[in-house]
């Protein structure tokens, strides 16, 4: 029997994140730059950045890590612009000019007569 390895938990572990990320984005469930998905590939990245450290495998530590960081680098300028859109929606709520208020009531409009009478009126007609 194999013995248990760390490292290989954390590689599937990671894996499946990412596949499940990318079945998630071609599906179109989630965005590829929405928060939920750049927090799955951050996860992942993360996942297996440790099992790369774990066992020194340079190529991969590189990969993820250039990975990480633009992933990281994609939610922070995300953030930001969420975070200027909502200032400058309350800024246009502040600044709005208010409606005027009418101070003469609106003349009241004649009851109409109720559709399901004048349908039986054209009915009996024709």
């Amino acid at each position: 029997m194999h013995d248990f390895d760390v490292r290989i938990m954390l590689q599937i572990c990671g894996a499946v994140l990412a596949i499940t990320n990318y079945l998630l984005v071609q599906t179109h469930r989630v965005k590829a730059t929405s928060p939920v998905s750049l927090s799955i590939v951050i996860s992942s990245c993360a996942i297996l950045l440790t099992s790369a450290v774990m066992g020194l495998d340079w190529g991969l530590i590189l990969l993820e890590g250039t990975w990480l960081v633009m992933v990281a680098v994609t939610m922070a300028v995300r953030g930001r612009e969420a975070l200027r859109r909502a200032v400058l929606e309350r800024e246009a709520v502040a600044s709005a000019v208010p409606a005027p208020v009418r101070m003469v009531p609106e003349p009241v409009e004649p009851a109409l007569e109720p559709v399901a009478a004048r349908e039986l009126e054209l009915a009996a007609a024709a």
